[in-house]
This record gives structure tokens, sequence and C-alpha cells, in this order.
């Protein structure tokens, strides 16, 4: 078998990865958001592919793959409810902002159609190999992919070693020969989770007692409901905005995917909706939490809150993840200007970044190649992976691989 990288070789985004055999499978097929126009993987022709999670660089260039080819699709409930409202946003905003999609909404209901529902652990034939879903604790749904027939590979995906208010742990096999491993965290440790949470808090509580605003730009899936479970006791005060607000409702109904169901539903009951422009406009005299999409700020209501209370200092702004470079939300932290194309302005809020990643940081990372004890390591979607492929073949004294896109490993 060979592995050809499509996306996500020495990069965060655009996963994409062939597994070349008698019958061709893709593992994930995603799309680069940021910064924007989009970039899309290149295109192979697929006997199937396997979505491992509903975030758009991960699922988001699907209907792209199923409109040039007749390609079986495998991926759990939630992930394709949460991915084809997130595809169908994307086709929407590709459309105001004038770049446009590859794709239509035609195209998505193709996809749809030709989508076969796989529980996880549950075992399905492709070829000479069978495949299976393992929880990767990320968000929602998410999945590792386990492929076994003359050789066990592994395909990590997004990941995530310890438990979150939201979801539990990622699961691990044993004694794999091939390990592809994201490494979005490959040169960082996080700080302990209990400390970030508690600064989260107290940073919240120091704006609400100024009667300011806390801004929270989050990601619609995943963050945003991980956050306002973190910020409990405040949910009366919380004013949930855009994408998330839907995802929201989504995750409720697949409730059996999350760590502590009945508290999510409870939280959900006290949070209050934004659901129209005049709830928007009256969200910041009301409310005093506003957690909103986009995460990096590349659109959404988010943007509108901050340019609302851009002048007010003692007002909070609180990344919670990962932030790419040349992103809005980036670029803010960096210099306290926000831009994008139709915009510059200055922002004299306070403002922070929390590394509340559903992304299991270097240790995990570690933890991961220990458990699964494979015989070789491929490195993708990170900023330093051949650095980290590096560490890993010092560390562990196994093969360790950091192709680029279109480059191909031979196991």
């Amino acid at each position: 078998m060979k592995i050809k990288i499509l996306g996500s070789g020495q990069e965060v985004g655009r996963s994409a990865i062939l597994l070349e055999d008698k019958k061709n499978v893709m593992l994930d097929y995603g799309v680069k958001i940021e910064p924007s126009p989009p970039k899309y993987p290149h295109h192979e022709k697929a006997h199937a592919a396997i979505m491992s999670h509903a975030h758009l660089d991960h699922i988001g260039a699907l209907p792209l793959l199923c409109k040039k080819s007749k390609t079986h699709i495998f991926m759990n409930d939630v992930t394709l409810e949460l991915g084809a409202m997130l595809i169908k946003d994307s086709i929407k905003v590709g459309r105001i902002e004038g770049y446009g999609t590859p794709f239509s909404e035609k195209d998505l209901k193709k996809t749809i159609k030709m989508t076969n529902i796989v529980g996880y652990h549950e075992k399905f034939r492709i070829g000479e190999y069978k495949f299976s879903l393992w929880p990767s604790g990320h968000i929602p749904g998410s999945s590792s992919i386990l492929a076994e027939g003359d050789k066990k590979i592994f395909y990590t995906s997004d990941i995530q070693t310890t438990d979150s208010h939201l979801l539990k742990r990622c699961q691990l096999p044993q004694n794999v020969d091939t390990l592809i491993i994201e490494s979005t965290y490959g040169m960082k440790n996080h700080q302990p989770r209990t400390q970030l949470e508690k600064t989260l808090i107290e940073t919240v509580e120091e704006a609400l007692a100024k009667d300011e605003i806390a801004l929270i730009p989050v990601f619609a899936i995943g963050r945003a409901q991980e956050i306002i479970m973190i910020l409990e006791k405040y949910s009366s005060r919380i004013a949930l905005d855009g994408m998330a607000k839907l995802a929201s409702e989504i995750i409720e109904e697949y409730s059996y995917y999350l760590n502590d169901a009945k508290k999510f539903k409870n939280i959900l009951k006290k949070v209050n909706f934004v659901r129209t422009h005049d709830d928007r406009k009256k969200a910041i005299s009301r409310h005093s939490i506003l957690v909103s999409s986009a995460g990096m700020l590349g659109g959404g209501p988010a943007v509108s809150y901050l340019r609302d209370i851009k002048e007010r200092k003692e007002s909070k702004v609180i990344f919670c993840g990962f932030l790419i470079e040349d992103t809005p939300g980036r670029n803010l932290i960096q210099t306290k200007i926000f831009k994008n194309a139709e915009e510059e302005f200055n922002v004299h809020c306070d403002l922070h970044q929390l590394e509340l990643s559903a992304h299991t940081d270097r240790r995990g990372l570690f933890e991961i190649i220990k458990r699964t004890n494979p015989k070789q390591v491929i490195c993708v979607h990170g900023d330093s992976c051949k650095q980290f492929a590096k560490d890993v073949e010092e560390h562990f004294g196994v093969q360790a691989f950091a192709p680029k896109n279109d480059e191909v490993v031979k196991i």
C-alpha cells in the first residue's frame, strides 16, 4: 500500500489522505478556509471516502470528491448532520464573498445520498481492508480511523487525550504498523486544563465586575459547547450567536456522544439564543457574555460584536484555541488591529488567548505513539511537522515522515 498526502502535509488544515491499494480510500477531504479564499486539496479518484469529523478542514471539500466520481462515503450520524450544516453555509459564504465554491447545494445533496452511516467500532469492508471509527475526543462524533488488512494503519485525525466537560478522551488501538498522527501542537505543551479554565472564568468575571462585555469568538462545533459548559454558573448571562446556535441544537439531538448529556441540556435551557437581527442589536446591552462564531474572526457575528465594543478598554476579547497565521484573529492578537477584506480598525479592548484546545499537546501525542507502538509514523496537520518527525525518531527509534502535499509514503 501507498499513502499519498493530498492535504495537511506540513500545514494545518485541508486534510486529505489517500490510501492507495486495489481500491483507493480517502481519509478526510477538507478545505483550508483561512486565510480566504479557501484552498482545496488536489483531486484523486477514490472508491470510498471516510470522514473523521465535521470541521470544514476535514470534510469541507467532500462534495467536490463526490461530484467528480462515484464515491462510497462513510461517517457517523452527527458528523453527517453537522458537516452538511457547515458545507451548506460555506457555499452561501462563498457566494456572498464572490469567490464561490467548486460545488453546489445540488452536489451536497448528492453527497448526503451517497453516505453510509456507521457507528464507533462498527467494522466495514472496503477492498482488502476492514475499517472502523474510534472516538477521538475532539468534537462530538469525531473519530480516528483504523484500517486492518495486510497492515494495521491508524489515522488519528484531530485527537484529544484528556477528558473535557463536553467529551471523554480518545480511544486507541494497540500495536499498529503505521500511525498517521496530527501534529498541531507537536512542539508545544498546554498549561494544565484546570488552570486554563480558572483563567477563563476569572477573565470573564473581571469584565462582569465592571459591567463590561466578555466577547468569546468560538468555533461553532465543539468549542462553543465546551465554553458554555465551563461557564455554567453564568449560563443565564450568555448570549449564543452565529452557527454555534444551530450546532448546539444538533449536538443536543445526538447527546449520546457527550460526556454529560443532562448537564449540557440544562445549560442550553438557560443560555440566550440570538435568533434575529433585532436580538443581535440588543445583545450587548442585555447580556454580558457573548459566545459567537467565528473562532478566528474570519466572519460571523463575532466581527459585528467586536466592532461595537472596540473602544471599550475594560471589555475582554478571549480567544480559546489555535489561531492560524494570517487570520484576522491571529493578527488582532499580535497588532491590536482588526483587518479583513472589507474593513480595518483599532481594537482597544483587553485581548486574551487561552489554549483551551480540543487538540492534544506534545505530551499527548507522545502518549499516543507509545500506546499504539507503531513501526512507522507519518506526521501531518502541523506547522512544524518536520521537526516533530525528527523528535519522534530520536525519542522512539522508529521511522517518522513529514511528507509535503502530493508526496507518497510506501508502507
